[in-house]
Order: C-alpha cells, then sequence, then structure tokens
C-alpha cells in the first residue's frame, strides 16, 4: 500500500476522486475571489485615506467646501470619495439657482445631500461585498463535502473488510479505504479554514470603510448645517 498522495489518489475510488476535484475546484474559486477582494480593499484603503486627508481641509474652513467639488475624480477607486462626492455633488447644484432666487435653508440642503450620501453608501456597500456570499458557502459547505468523501471511503473500507478475495478483513485491505475517508475530510475541513479567514478579514475591512464613510459624510452634514459653506 503506498501512503504517497499520488498512491492514495490511485486508490480512491469514484466518488472519493470526485469530491477531492469538487473540493480543488471550490479553493481556487474562493482564493480567486480573495485575491480580487485584496486588491480591491488594499487600494480602496489607500485611496481614502488619501481623500479624506485632502478634503479635511476643505470641509473644517468656512466658505472652502465648494472647492471639494470634484475633488473625487482624482481618488478613483476609494469607496469614501465615491459616496462623498456624490453628496458633493448634489450640494454644488443645489446652490447652482436662478438669478433672484432665495437661498435654501442649510437644513434643506443637508438632509437632501444625506439622502444622496447613504445611496450612493449602499451601492459601494454591495460592490465591495461581491464574492463575500461565494466564501461564506465555501465555508459552510466544505466540510460536508468532505464528509460526503468520507462515507463514500467507508463504504469502500466495509467493502473490502467484507470480501474474502481481499484478505478477508485485515487491516491492510481496509487501511486505503480508510485513509481515502480522512483525506476527503481534511481537504474540506482546509479549505472552509481558509476561506473563513478570508471571510473575517473582509467583513472587517468592510466595516472598516464604513466607518470611514460614515465619519465622513457626518462631518460634511454638518459642515452643511453650521450655515457656512452654503
Amino acid at each position: 500500500m503506498d501512503f504517497t498522495l499520488v498512491g492514495l489518489w490511485n486508490e480512491m475510488g469514484f466518488t472519493a476522486r470526485a469530491v477531492v476535484v469538487v473540493l480543488i475546484v471550490m479553493s481556487l474559486y474562493a482564493l480567486a475571489i480573495a485575491g480580487d477582494r485584496l486588491l480591491v480593499f488594499r487600494r480602496g484603503r489607500r485611496l481614502s485615506r488619501g481623500y479624506v486627508e485632502a478634503l479635511a481641509p476643505l470641509v473644517e474652513a468656512a466658505g472652502r467646501l465648494r472647492e471639494a467639488v470634484g475633488l473625487d475624480k482624482r481618488y478613483v477607486g476609494s469607496p469614501v470619495a465615491k459616496v462623498i462626492g456624490a453628496g458633493l455633488h448634489e450640494y454644488a447644484r443645489g446652490l447652482d439657482r436662478p438669478a433672484g432666487a432665495s437661498a435654501p435653508a442649510p437644513f434643506d440642503v443637508a438632509e437632501i445631500v444625506n439622502r444622496v450620501m447613504e445611496r450612493s453608501k449602499e451601492r459601494e456597500l454591495a460592490g465591495l461585498r461581491r464574492g463575500m456570499p461565494v466564501l461564506a458557502t465555501v465555508a459552510s459547505s466544505a466540510p460536508f463535502v468532505g464528509l460526503f468523501g468520507t462515507v463514500g471511503g467507508i463504504i469502500t473500507a466495509f467493502q473490502k473488510l467484507a470480501d474474502p478475495t481481499k484478505g478477508g478483513g485485515g487491516i491492510g485491505t481496509v487501511s486505503a479505504g480508510i485513509a481515502e475517508a480522512l483525506i476527503t475530510t481534511a481537504v474540506g475541513l482546509g479549505v472552509a479554514i481558509i476561506a473563513v479567514w478570508f471571510y473575517n478579514y473582509f467583513t472587517a475591512r468592510i466595516d472598516d470603510l464604513t466607518i470611514d464613510i460614515d465619519e465622513t459624510a457626518s462631518e460634511l452634514v454638518d459642515t452643511i448645517l453650521r450655515g457656512g459653506a452654503v
């Protein structure tokens, strides 16, 4: 009996081989999603910090808020820039009123801007969550897929145990089936563990970006409500 990976693969039945192939495909898919999300979150976090640093002086200084309109174009890929930029564009549109028209109340402007930013935030968060349901599905289902292969391996072991032509139930005759069962379980658990790690990591990054968006949006609304920017 060859207990190397190649030897165990050759000893596996059809069911166990199919299970291992499915688990490998699941792991590759999960890793592809994880790689894409890592790049998106890393770039978004870096650009968002740059945008907030550039926006802060304009929000804090009275009368300079209009200078921030269009600043988001320099930070494409930043969730914070997209959300706040949408609010600033709505703010600028509210200021472009016909000649002779009365100035809008700061509360009305802030309310409209806040609603625009809320809608934009939901779109951005939905984009950041792309692929997360797949990671959650892989994390929850991979152990069960591995257990399915385990059942197949145990069945193989009992078949050999009951077949007198294959040694009459000696431990050597059933070791391949037992090893097959353990391998599929181990692969399933390994795939699930990796998927859970990535899922939890990305969930934490989404929470961080959500806090950045909410804090920056709140500061913008407060500045509008103070009336110094209108």
